[in-house]
């Protein structure tokens, strides 16, 4: 056997032994991939009973938490708003949420706004709310009758409402003028111009708004009554109606009998006849009206005093509900020229001066009882 034939045989028998049986380097990797297969396993499966876990925390109510108003920020990150949950204790932990985030980035799109976080919340539910952009609901009563100086005061008192006297004064400014004296009756171009009522609205709700919103609704209503009114009123305007009505408005709280209160105004101005009615003397009083009407204040001569004008006054005196306009626009028909209370609630209505007079000394005697 030559040199060369034996060299290759015995590189052919070297690769058969290698062939045969394996390195430890081969079987070092082959462990190694095992454990790295096993480790992937384990970490799919931790991360699966994590993720398990995180889910079901996530659902789950919280009986500890109670009714909460939180605020979303303009401009706050996901992770500031969790800090501040937690500074106002309404959360115990930010880790937990910051891990939801990553499985459901979706939370993370939290909107600016003032919430209401319902009681026993889960922190899904919690989440939820802040990224809605649907936000708590605040509410305004303003009442019928009540006069424009009184509304200012409630707007001005209510926490939720963004009040600024210099826009107030602007948008009062873009109201047409009055007739009447402006340095004594201050509101006089905005008395009656907005409708009693509860608004909703949410928080920082500018003042303004809030007025254009009931001023938008007084417009509407008394457009749509006066489309229904009866034929042959004594009114020449939607104006005028509502300056009646305004006089009603004050003069009648039991709106079983507003019509009949509506029509003894409309029989007097018919007749020409001053309305004289108490009302329309406060209102033109001003700020000295103390709570008691003298006979001096029957007499005064101001432009509302309607025991001394033969007219309506130039303006509303109050809000005005739409029962009212209603009544003012669709009067019974009668022939009631007088009426004073009964000292029951309700009114005892007269077609001539002396059962008027009657009727008045039994309201005087009524008094004294009580």
């Amino acid at each position: 056997m030559s040199k060369q034939d034996m060299s290759q045989q015995s590189s052919s028998d070297n690769s058969a032994e290698k062939k045969a049986k394996p390195s430890w380097f081969k079987r070092l990797l082959k462990l190694m991939a095992i454990g790295a297969l096993l480790g992937v396993v384990l970490l799919v499966a931790g991360g699966l009973g994590f993720k398990h876990w995180l889910t079901n925390w996530s659902n789950t109510p919280n009986e500890q938490r109670q009714l909460t108003q939180f605020v979303v920020n303009r401009g706050d990150s996901a992770s500031k708003v969790l800090r501040n949950l937690q500074n106002s204790q309404i959360i115990e932990e930010q880790w937990r949420y910051k891990a939801l985030f990553v499985f459901e980035p979706q939370l993370t799109r939290l909107k600016a706004g003032h919430y209401e976080i319902p009681s026993q919340a889960s922190p899904r539910e919690l989440l939820t709310v802040l990224a809605s952009g649907v936000e708590k609901q605040f509410a305004i009563t303003f009442i019928e009758g009540t006069t424009f100086k009184e509304w200012l005061g409630v707007l001005q008192k209510h926490p939720q409402v963004d009040y600024s006297q210099v826009r107030m004064n602007d948008y009062i400014a873009s109201f047409p003028a009055s007739s009447v004296d402006e340095d004594k009756y201050r509101f006089a171009r905005v008395e009656g111009m907005f409708y009693p009522d509860t608004y909703h609205f949410t928080a920082n709700t500018k003042a303004i708004d809030l007025l254009k919103r009931a001023h938008s609704v007084l417009n509407s209503t008394l457009d749509e009554l006066w489309k229904t009114r009866v034929k042959d009123l004594p009114l020449d305007s939607k104006e005028e109606a509502l300056v009646l009505a305004s006089i009603i408005e004050k003069e009648s709280g039991f709106s079983a009998e507003r019509r009949d209160v509506a029509s003894v105004f409309i029989n007097r101005l018919n007749k020409k006849m001053r309305l004289q009615t108490d009302p329309t003397v406060i209102y033109g009083m001003a700020d000295v009206y103390d709570g008691d009407i003298k006979y001096s204040h029957l007499r005064d001569k101001n432009v509302y005093n309607t025991y001394v004008i033969k007219r309506l006054p130039p303006t509303p005196i109050a809000m005005v509900s739409r029962q009212a306009i209603a009544a003012t626009l669709n009067p019974t028909s009668t022939p009631y020229l007088y009426f004073v209370a009964s000292g029951k609630g309700d009114h005892v209505f007269s077609t001539n001066l002396k059962d008027h007079n009657r009727a008045l000394k039994r309201y005087l005697a009524t008094l004294k009882q009580q």
